[in-house]
């Protein structure tokens, strides 16, 4: 982690870049506390239309349609066929209405992948440090929401209370589990690379105050794509050689150091908090008993006495049922319409909603995404594309257990990964001409 990116003087630029980005990719647990638990703006869309506005703002060049940077080429054509392919249906097939809300997600979807490729590579070491320091900032405005919101008690969904009238009560969790991974997320990646000890052992910090964020949020989905990111982790990189040179490091004096201060310092919480580590036991007891109840729902199958049925798992596999009607039907071909059926499987309801063609791009887009991600958790080209390997198989689970293909919450991080996931790099090419053309492309 490298601090002196964070000068204003002397990186404004790559600094408006990047907090336009992340205010886009990840904006959504801030929007929330500002309007909600702070009490700032009308707390409606409008002010989320204000905040996403400012962010494609900051993201606005000097060299605007003069200067473009290739992204990654299978994954904008299929990306923007599918994007494209919904707006076609949003106004010519479409019978549940076009909502001004429908409209803002494509111009915003829209405007931040082109604004995107106005944005130079060399973004990329700032950006993965400003995602990181936007999340983990993020992180402690939930503390606060949550002391200071008299509706909530330790035990609770962590997040932050909406408070527009006829809101879903508690919040969104999701939210804020999301926000728990990308800070933990980008901290792992950066923690391998950084050398300086204090900075070593904030990001080790930052990973076990995520982690628990994440556990205080009970969002299952975040829960299982954790353990699929670092299952990746493991697979690729887990080796016997690595535990017997990782030992011997131990002992040397900088990293004995670094330990006994993580240790020190984990000793010294537990003394002061004892019953936050309790806590967060009672957390895993309630996320047991859920997975138990979803396997019941599923399957049928009752693996504890106290299992009972998840209606949010009952009403996927009522969504699979729809999907199996339109598959022996004439709407297999173009499916039934925009937003027309509402599954929370955003996989199959690409296809019962948009068709052969919905599906087709769709699945084909995510199945490119899951090639470009595992690539790059093999052989790591720099810390941004690693993060957002990792952050998509976290993500992954959604697509068969929440959502719709077209939400924000989806194609915004996509966006990014469009963007700087499975291309070539400037600093990894270093003694080959970069060639700039204009008003097309850059070859980098």
């Amino acid at each position: 982690m490298n601090w002196s990116l964070f000068n204003v003087a002397t990186n404004f630029n790559y600094l408006r870049y990047s907090m336009g980005i992340a205010m886009m990719f990840n904006g959504f647990p801030l929007i929330f506390f500002i309007r909600d638990t702070l009490g700032v703006g009308p707390a409606s869309s409008v002010f989320t239309a204000i905040f996403f506005s400012l962010a494609l703002l900051l993201m606005v060049p000097r060299h605007l349609f003069k200067r473009l940077y290739k992204p990654n080429v299978i994954l904008i054509n299929l990306g923007l066929a599918f994007l494209v392919l919904t707006l076609y249906y949003f106004f010519f097939l479409n019978t549940s209405g076009k909502a001004v809300a429908d409209v803002g997600n494509f111009v915003f979807t829209f405007g931040f992948i082109a604004l995107l490729m106005h944005v130079p590579n060399d973004v990329k070491d700032t950006l993965i440090q400003v995602l990181f320091v936007f999340s983990f900032f993020t992180n402690i405005t939930l503390v606060y929401s949550l002391i200071t919101d008299p509706n909530w008690t330790p035990g609770m969904r962590a997040a932050v209370s909406f408070a527009n009238e006829g809101a879903q009560p508690g919040g969104n969790p999701h939210i804020t589990a999301r926000n728990g991974v990308v800070c933990l997320l980008s901290a792992f990646v950066m923690l391998g690379s950084t050398k300086g000890l204090l900075t070593r052992a904030f990001l080790f910090f930052s990973i076990l105050f995520s982690l628990g964020v994440v556990v205080i949020s009970l969002a299952k989905s975040s829960y299982l794509g954790l353990g699929i990111a670092f299952g990746a982790f493991f697979i690729f990189h887990f080796k016997l050689k690595n535990v017997v040179t990782g030992i011997g490091d131990a002992f040397k004096f900088r990293n004995l150091v670094f330990i006994i201060l993580i240790i020190i310092g984990i000793n010294v919480f537990l003394a002061r908090y004892g019953d936050v580590l309790n806590l967060l036991l009672g957390y895993w007891d309630v996320f047991e008993n859920r997975i138990m109840d979803v396997i019941f729902t599923s399957t049928g199958l009752k693996l504890s006495d106290t299992a009972d049925v998840d209606y949010s798992a009952m009403g996927r596999v009522s969504g699979f049922g729809e999907f199996l009607e339109t598959l022996y039907s004439w709407e297999v071909f173009l499916g039934r319409g925009y937003k027309k059926e509402y599954l929370d499987v955003p996989v199959l309801e690409s296809w019962v909603n948009h068709g052969v063609f919905g599906f087709v791009f769709f699945a084909s887009f995510n199945f490119f995404l899951f090639v470009f991600a595992i690539r790059e958790v093999r052989r790591y080209t720099n810390p941004l594309s690693t993060f957002l390997a990792y952050f998509f198989l976290s993500m992954m689970v959604l697509l068969f257990t929440g959502g719709r293909p077209y939400d924000i919450a989806f194609w915004f991080p996509y966006s990014v990964m469009i963007r700087f996931l499975g291309i070539r790099y400037l600093d990894s090419f270093k003694k080959a001409p970069v060639s700039i053309q204009t008003l097309a492309p850059a070859t980098t």
